[in-house]
């Protein structure tokens, strides 16, 4: 556009110099066509700019680690007139890896689509901000601003793989369940004995062993109950070594899902130590919850879950927590 400037200014100045030497009509309408071309550029350039409509996009809408993605910035218009040439600046930012690109964009005439690649060798969210676009006029004397599109962010998610051996984290079977008191007890073939309360229904008197003990015995009736379950990881580290747990978490976390057991997903905040914590009973927030944990920085070194005083998680039963770091698993009960 400057180029552009100083050539106009050079020919008005030029029309000028040849109206001073000269006396007829011819200069004079020569310096009358330069003042008014810039103005009628103008005016024929703002249907353009009014019925234009930027666009920001990317594809693929859930790309994982390693893929191919992009981001496509396109200018289109419901006016007659053709567009001209478009400029804009774009950032670039993920603060998981605390990584900023600045690019410029520059569409000339007869373009309508830029398009830029989102780097996807360690996982992340890319969030694409356009600032400052403006469209030309036909002289390219001029730019008119445009209305920025909204920005647009992008998650670079795990790769999916196997979980491989975990410890058993289910409560099937074996030392692993636990029982609760039914409420409104009901007939299960689970109970426990306790002595009689004032209030205990009747019909829950074990009367057998109540006449060998010579005092009233209850039955409490019993139901298995499903521990909280807890994934932690530590939110720092090398981005090599955060592509490794987020892609074992990722894979145990479907696991669980696989055999209907809901999970808390935990980590502490690598600088300030606060517990951050999704809960998880399907898909969906499973993907919330690496969306939230690819929008928080994640420096070489901060704060590990196993040195923060969690609070106890809601639930049924002792919860059980496996910790996941990038070369296995560390298993270990709520401390």
């Amino acid at each position: 556009m400057l180029h552009r400037r100083i050539a106009y200014g050079a020919a008005l100045l030029l029309a000028l110099l040849l109206l001073l030497c000269s006396t007829g009509y011819a200069a004079l309408f020569l310096l009358f066509l330069l003042l008014v071309l810039p103005l009628l550029s103008l005016v024929l350039s703002l249907p353009a700019v009014l019925g234009s409509v930027l666009s920001l996009t990317h594809t693929p809408t859930s790309p994982i680690r390693g893929g191919e993605s992009s981001w496509t910035l396109s200018c289109s218009s419901r006016s007659p007139f053709p567009l001209t040439r478009f400029r804009a600046r774009v950032v670039l930012e993920s603060p998981f890896s605390a990584q900023r690109m600045v690019r410029r964009v520059d569409i000339r005439e007869g373009e309508r689509v830029w398009t830029q690649g989102v780097p996807t060798e360690h996982c992340g969210a890319w969030t694409c901000t356009v600032h400052r676009p403006r469209l030309c006029d036909f002289l390219g004397l001029f730019s008119l601003p445009l209305p920025a599109p909204k920005p647009d962010t992008l998650y670079v998610f795990p790769t999916p793989r196997e979980a491989g051996p975990v410890p058993q984290l289910t409560w099937e079977g074996g030392q692993s369940v636990q029982w609760k008191v039914r409420p409104g007890g009901g007939n299960t073939e689970d109970y426990d004995l306790r002595e009689y309360r004032p209030g205990d229904p009747m019909r829950l008197v074990h009367w057998k062993l109540s006449s060998k003990r010579e005092e009233l015995v209850v039955k409490e009736m019993l139901e298995p109950c499903r521990p909280t379950l807890l994934l932690t990881f530590d939110h720092f580290g090398t981005p090599e070594e955060l592509d490794a747990v987020l892609e074992r978490l990722l894979a145990i976390s479907r696991l669980l899902l696989s055999q209907n057991t809901p999970h808390i997903i935990q980590w502490a905040h690598p600088v300030s130590g606060a517990v951050e914590r999704c809960p998880v009973a399907d898909a969906a927030a499973l993907t919330e919850a690496l969306q939230r944990i690819l929008c928080q920085p994640a420096p070489l070194q901060g704060r590990s879950i196993l040195d923060t005083a969690a609070p106890h998680p809601a639930g049924d039963g002792t919860p059980r927590r496996l910790h996941v770091t990038p070369a296995l698993w560390q298993e270990g009960g709520w401390p």
